[in-house]
């Protein structure tokens, strides 16, 4: 069974080298968002945020999707399209909704924008549903 100490790096209070993303629910569908504005710790190049570090919270904002669901998940699968350059101490926001749920393995997507709607990245995943021992162990040894 999955455990939640709040040490998260992208959405742990306590992990004081974390992100600490804060996520809401707009409505009943499901879809959750962020709002992300980088500091220099999280920059690749000079004033470019990091792809690893967007790439995070897109994964993030998925699993939070699915949580949303009442689904436990880890990250199975995820790809990522990178359209423009995130800057440093620029506001980002970050939604995520489920696309389909099949057996054991939920489909998400979720994009990074600016708050001026320019796309900075997208990301599908496949997420595997680990409520169950089986799926846990299965995750872990990355099979389906």
């Amino acid at each position: 069974m999955l455990v939640n100490d709040d040490a998260c790096f992208a959405c742990g209070q306590n992990n004081p080298y974390g992100l600490h993303l804060q996520f809401s629910c707009a409505d009943d569908t499901g879809k959750v968002s962020t709002i992300f504005v980088p500091n220099k710790t999280y920059q690749g190049w000079k004033d470019i945020v990091h792809g690893g570090i967007i790439l995070t919270v897109l994964d993030e904002a998925m699993a939070k999707a699915a949580g949303e669901r009442g689904y436990h998940v880890l990250t199975g699968q995820i790809q990522a399209k990178f359209k423009a350059p995130a800057r440093v101490q620029q506001k980002l926001v970050c939604e995520a909704e489920i696309v389909d749920v099949k057996r054991s393995i939920i489909y998400a997507r979720s994009r990074v924008v600016t708050d001026g709607g320019i796309v900075i990245a997208e990301a599908t995943a496949k997420m595997v549903i680990a409520d169950t021992a089986a799926a846990y162990e299965s995750a872990l040894a990355g099979t389906e």
